[in-house]
């Protein structure tokens, strides 16, 4: 992975439009277009991670939630289905049921204690919340100023499934941290596959916003910048370059990239922003 780091004059917030100073880039740069931006002004998105199990009877309950939020509010929410490599039985494959296990989501369900499914986490603040909270707290979370933009752009190669990303990032307001994450994730949207639900075993459910870990397997992210000042000043603007090849095991035409700027001290997602590979 390679980033590129440019600085420009500080202030106390950036106005629209947005990403319109030129960036020294890399040949592997994939730039931004004008319909990357079209209509961006005052767009806020809110991260929800569902941590959920195909063998939990009231995870698609809470999947009906997430998906009617974001069916609400359109690409203002962006949603990750996390299966943790657990020992829970939420998540055991055994039967023919799925196997969407990450060592990421352990990860992520060893940091905020998920003992049981569903729960959940908008932008990683005010806690491990049930889906009932869910709505209450994406709507508020959609309302906050932004201190940054994100724009992730992609171009796949269907004959040998190489997958190039370039992250671009515009900080928009300081950032008292000096350490400012990116979190690349792969996601794969309607699964189907086996799922117990309330009412017993669903055989063709569609499993919706599957993470399939993250892309190059930092479960935190990587700093933006790892030389900088205390404070993550306005106007800094980042694009981070990656390329893989995604498995054959994934659905291409499903396949989505999925990336979040953290605040790593306090662990809260500052923005969040989702591409679809094809």
């Amino acid at each position: 992975m390679t980033a590129i780091i440019l600085g420009m004059l500080s202030c106390d917030k950036l106005k629209e439009p947005y990403f319109t100073e030129p960036i020294v880039q890399q040949s592997d740069t994939i730039a931004l277009e004008a319909a990357d931006t079209a209509n961006f002004d005052g767009k806020v998105v809110a991260l929800l991670e569902d941590f959920t199990g195909v063998k939990c009877q009231n995870c698609p309950n809470a999947a009906e939630v997430a998906n009617n939020l974001q069916a609400q509010y359109g690409e203002s929410v962006v949603i990750l289905g996390v299966h943790p490599n657990s020992g829970f039985t939420y998540q055991d494959p055994s039967g023919g049921f799925p196997d969407f296990r990450t060592v990421d989501g352990e990860v992520w369900r060893e940091q905020y204690g998920i003992q049981s499914f569903p729960n959940g986490l908008v932008n990683r603040t005010g806690g491990v919340q049930g889906h009932a909270s869910w709505p209450a707290s994406v709507t508020a979370s959609i309302a906050k100023d932004t201190p940054a933009r994100l724009i992730v752009k992609t171009e796949f190669n269907d004959a040998t499934r190489e997958l190039k990303v370039s992250v671009h990032t515009l900080i928009l307001q300081d950032i008292a941290s000096h350490d400012v994450r990116l979190t690349v994730c792969m996601m794969e949207d309607n699964i189907i596959g086996k799922q117990i639900g309330s009412s017993g075993l669903i055989n063709e459910y569609t499993h919706r916003h599957v993470f399939r870990g993250t892309a190059d397997g930092l479960a935190w992210g990587k700093p933006l910048d790892m030389t900088g000042p205390d404070v993550m000043e306005a106007g800094r603007r980042f694009v981070t370059n990656m390329k893989f090849t995604v498995s054959d095991d994934y659905n291409a035409d499903e396949f989505y990239i999925v990336a979040f700027i953290s605040d790593n001290l306090t662990k809260e997602v500052l923005m969040a922003a989702e591409r679809k590979i094809k």
